[in-house]
């Protein structure tokens, strides 16, 4: 039990599961309206390693390990059909550092040659079983990859354990430029057991319904109330890959990871269907609560990408982004992009000029002051 009574469940000292699977039995049952707090690892379970990890040793992560999560929790009175509602009290860092690792086979630039990510696809279909590659993470980028694209990174952010608003220090590692991130600590991933049997990866979030999982939605934050359908009886909730800051589209793959506490209560909303996920957030940019008023007086960088592709002017918005924070700023290629992923806002600002759309991205020009 924590201090205060309320039931611990701890899924930090072990690892509980990573797969989704309906079948595994739960670790405990709480009845709606109890509190539970959630001791979770971080998303690639490297944990303290990352403070010294070099960028070579990104390489060798084991992607079979993935996503560790902190539960299955029987809800008590759940049954298919109902709505699990998860609203969230707290989220606050086990440890004092986060980091963002660049890998070749991740983010908006990993499918520059779409055969690194030909072992993932059986991930994103519906038969997706449990390790379909299992093992360590590809390789170097190939030789004949243009201009050593993706080459591998890793970037340290640091905050006091605890730490739930305020701001990150970053110190980039190839230029020992300085910056403070604002941070919203959330879960990257909530769901429920699966519709279908099975053992599925915990990504991307369309697994065998719509219960949730990796949506890696930064406006879950504290005071957030979460909505997921339930298929199987007592929802057996899980949740982990705790984040410290995000911007919206993570562009690299990776927030700032860390090991994270998040406090929740439940409740049902009995014989009533959705489809997919749903929530009431506290606010469209949570990031901006935590920034200071000088931070927030000097307003936002935007780039921009349009055409008949949005993930090309996605892609074309974050170049943008990355050029800007290299010319004018002074940070390496990848600090950029960390940065982007981190602080960076993606958004689809308009659909009506047909065939053409706009996607644009937003980054606070006061983290370097």
């Amino acid at each position: 039990m924590g201090p205060h009574g309320d039931l611990v469940v701890d899924g930090y000292g072990r690892v509980l599961h990573n797969r989704w699977n309906r079948d595994l039995p739960p670790v405990t049952s709480v009845r709606p309206g109890e509190v539970v707090q959630l001791l979770c690892r971080d998303a690639l379970d490297i944990g303290e390693a990352a403070r010294t990890m070099t960028a070579e040793g990104t390489l060798t992560i084991d992607l079979g390990l993935v996503h560790p999560l902190t539960g299955p929790l029987e809800i008590v009175g759940a049954e298919p059909g109902d709505i699990l509602e998860v609203e969230i009290l707290d989220v606050s860092p086990l440890v004092d550092f986060g980091y963002v690792a660049i890998s070749p086979a991740l983010g908006l630039f990993g499918s520059l040659r779409p055969e690194l990510l030909a072992p993932l696809a059986a991930w994103s279909e519906a038969s997706q079983l449990s390790d379909p590659s299992p093992g360590p993470a590809a390789g170097a980028i190939p030789g004949d990859q243009p201009h050593n694209s993706g080459a591998p990174f890793l970037q340290t952010f640091t905050f006091e354990r605890g730490q739930n608003s305020g701001l990150a220090s970053f110190t980039g590692v190839d230029t020992g430029r300085s910056a403070r991130v604002p941070i919203a600590p959330f879960m990257g991933i909530m769901g429920v057991a699966p519709l279908r049997r099975g053992m599925y990866r915990t990504f991307p979030p369309d697994v065998s319904g719509g219960m949730g999982g990796n949506t890696d939605i930064r406006q879950l934050v504290k005071g957030a109330r979460v909505q997921l359908p339930v298929y199987v009886p007592g929802a057996m909730f899980s949740a982990g890959d705790g984040h410290m800051a995000q911007g919206d589209g993570e562009v690299t793959g990776t927030a700032v990871e860390t090991l994270m506490s998040v406090t929740l209560r439940f409740a049902l909303h009995k014989h009533t269907v959705i489809a997919s996920t749903r929530a009431v957030v506290p606010a469209a940019d949570p990031t901006q609560l935590a920034m200071p008023a000088q931070m927030l007086e000097q307003g936002y960088y935007q780039t921009t990408g349009t055409g008949p592709d949005l993930m090309e002017n996605a892609k074309t918005a974050v170049r943008e982004m990355v050029d800007w924070l290299v010319q004018d700023q002074g940070v390496s290629l990848h600090e950029a992009y960390a940065l982007c992923s981190v602080a960076g806002d993606l958004k689809i600002n308009e659909t009506v000029d047909l065939p053409k759309w706009l996607v644009s991205m937003t980054l606070p020009r006061g983290i370097f002051s």
